[in-house]
Formats: structure tokens, C-alpha cells, sequence
């Protein structure tokens, strides 16, 4: 197993006064620099989220920071987490990926999903109708750029006339493909597409969890693929979990309370409430502690769960501190991912760019 970290675009509270010029400058340096600690620190990939129109969000689409990061760093996979396909022309993001890729010297890899947050396509005045279709679409105008060769395209809601993608991935064959969302058929859907399928750091309940990612892993199966699960949980390290509690547990219950009126947790019967959201109930969905308390807590997600890959938030919406959260960055990474790279040979698996595979 490896785990990498998501350098969250949030900056400041949602529905936060516009930011002013200064702050939007200093925080987006700080969200580059949690990336490059992280890189320094052992984690193996960086993993920005899509984000539009929403004051507290200070790199809108994860594409701009990650060409910066993949001229910064030297070693970590880079990739989206999730791009939101129905947003933009896809030949667009396959020219942009291919960017990063080249950049990067092969680093790239590309999670898509439909989306579901319904302001970022009234953001860009994108119909509601349809988005499964639409998504559909993307992934195949992003797949046939990526085998080479000028080619045509006449869907129902995209179209390509003629062209090429140039220059090309670096990655031969072109960037693996993650697939993302948490419904039934989300997950089988990812593992037509993609080579990867990720989770949402949300609750999780077992019995729910096997047979849904089961049927995941039935379908890639299926089709000729090893399936590979990538988890994505919140977290923070510290002394001890009191500690971290103290730290990072009030933003992590404000961040799911948000969800939970987003009626997401719905489905789980421990959080039914949003008086169930309280930092000692949550601590069982959450890798905070002590160095070895996080290690313990990913062997069970491992052990329990069959994850084959994590990704780590430590900084939400409201905090904590840049700095607070970079002291978590570099022990988490030189305590905990450390462990994982000593204990796990180098993963080999088509998920993995082929520049990353240490």
C-alpha cells in the first residue's frame, strides 16, 4: 500500500467573503507548499480536488495547481481527485493533462467523475439533463485523443472535428484513468473505464462496502483488470489522539456536518443525526492519533476493507493552520508513510503512472 496527500483548494470557511488579493496569493503559496513538504516528507502522490465559484476556494479546477506541481516535484505521482467531466470540453483537460504529463516525466494519472455539486454547472450554465450521457461522452473523447492520431468525434454533447492531441502523454500508452463515485453503479461503471476506482471519505459500513465494491471488483475482473481501491479518509497526526482531536477534530465534525445536510451520510445508521457527529463517534472513519494509532487504523481499513491505496486530507475548510497542518504533513509522512514504504514493495499495477512506481 501507499498513501498519498490532497493539498486542499479550500482556504478559509464556506460562503467566506470574497478573499482579498493578498490572501488569495499567500494561501495559494501555502497550498503549493504543502505539496512539496509532502513530497519531501514520503508521501507517494498529490491529489487536488475540482472546485468553481465558491469564496473559499483559491485554485478553481485542479488542473492549474498541478502543472505547477509537476514543474516543482520530482518524484510523486500527480493526479485529479476527482476532475468533474461534464464541465469542460474534454479534448481540453487531455490537452492540459498531457501538459502535466509531459512536465512531470510520466507522473500523471486522471480520476473523472459525472460530479454532483449542481452550482459548478450553473457556474458555467451547463444543462442538468443528461450528465451521465455526457460523461460517458468525455471518457471516450479523452480515451481515443490519448491512443494518438487525428481523429472525429460527433456526440450529443461534445464534438471533435479533425483533431489531434499534441503534444501526447508521456506515458506510453497515455496517463492511467481513475474512475470515481459512490453509487452501485458508479463503481461498476468505473471499472469499464478506468484502472483504479476511488472513495469518497465518507463513512463506511461493511456490509454496504462488500457488496458494492464487490461488485466493483467483479466487473474489472470481468474485463481482464486487477481491481485497485483507493480510499480517501481525513486525518491528522500528533502525540496522541487527544491531541490531534483537540487540533483537527472540530474542523473534520464541521466539514461532515456540511455533508450530512448535503444528505450524504444518509445511508449509514450511526449518523443519522447530525448530533452523532461528534469527534469520539467519528473517530472510527478518521486516521487521527498517534503515529501508530494512524498506522493501526490503515492496516484495519487494509485488512478489513481490502484498500489498496490512501489518500489523506489534514486541513479542512476552516483549518487547521497552514502551518499546524504542515507539522502533521512531515510526521505523518516520515512516521506513517515511511512504515508503508519499508513494509511494501514498489507497487506495480497499471493505476500507477508509469514515472511513480516507487
Amino acid at each position: 500500500m501507499r498513501i498519498g496527500y490532497m493539498p486542499d483548494v479550500h482556504g478559509g470557511p464556506y460562503d467566506q467573503p470574497v478573499p482579498t488579493p493578498r490572501d488569495a496569493a499567500e494561501k495559494m503559496d501555502a497550498m503549493i507548499e504543502e505539496g512539496l513538504l509532502a513530497e519531501r516528507s514520503g508521501f507517494h502522490s498529490l491529489h487536488v480536488p475540482h472546485r468553481h465559484g465558491r469564496t473559499e476556494t483559491y485554485f478553481p479546477g485542479p488542473l492549474q495547481l498541478l502543472t505547477i506541481l509537476a514543474r516543482e516535484t520530482e518524484r510523486v505521482a500527480l493526479g485529479t481527485f476527482t476532475l468533474v467531466s461534464t464541465l469542460m470540453h474534454p479534448l481540453l483537460v487531455a490537452e492540459q493533462a498531457a501538459v502535466i504529463d509531459n512536465l512531470s516525466r510520466g507522473r500523471f494519472f486522471l480520476s473523472l467523475g459525472r460530479g454532483y455539486h449542481d452550482t459548478y454547472w450553473r457556474h458555467f450554465g451547463i444543462p442538468q439533463e443528461r450528465l451521465l450521457a455526457r460523461h460517458k461522452e468525455a471518457v471516450a473523447i479523452i480515451q481515443r485523443a490519448l491512443a494518438g492520431g487525428r481523429f472525429t468525434y460527433d456526440g450529443d454533447f461534445w464534438s471533435v472535428d479533425d483533431s489531434l492531441l499534441t503534444p501526447q502523454a508521456h506515458q506510453e500508452g497515455g496517463f492511467p484513468i481513475w474512475g470515481a463515485g459512490d453509487s452501485l453503479p458508479a463503481m461498476v461503471r468505473a471499472a469499464s473505464y478506468g484502472e483504479a476506482w476511488c472513495c469518497s471519505p465518507f463513512p463506511l459500513q461493511q456490509e454496504m462496502w462488500d457488496e458494492t465494491v464487490g461488485a466493483y471488483r467483479e466487473m474489472a475482473r470481468s474485463l481482464g483488470k486487477e481491481p485497485f481501491v483507493v480510499l480517501m479518509r481525513d486525518g491528522f497526526v500528533a502525540d496522541d489522539f487527544e491531541t490531534a482531536a483537540r487540533t483537527f477534530g472540530p474542523h473534520y465534525v464541521e466539514d461532515m456536518t456540511y455533508y450530512h445536510r448535503q444528505g450524504i451520510l444518509d445511508h449509514h445508521p450511526d449518523f443519522e443525526s447530525a448530533a452523532n457527529l461528534t469527534v469520539e463517534q467519528m473517530r472510527a472513519h478518521a486516521v487521527m492519533g498517534s503515529p501508530q494509532d494512524c498506522i493501526e487504523q490503515l492496516e484495519r481499513y487494509e485488512r478489513d476493507f481490502g484498500i489498496d491505496y490512501v489518500v489523506m486530507r489534514m486541513r479542512e475548510p476552516t483549518g487547521p493552520s497552514f502551518e499546524a497542518t504542515r507539522e502533521s504533513i512531515q510526521r505523518f509522512g516520515e512516521e506513517v508513510c515511511a512504515y508503508f514504504n519499508r513494509r511494501d514493495p514498489t507497487p506495480d499495477h497499471p493505476a500507477i503512472p508509469q514515472g511513480a512506481r516507487w
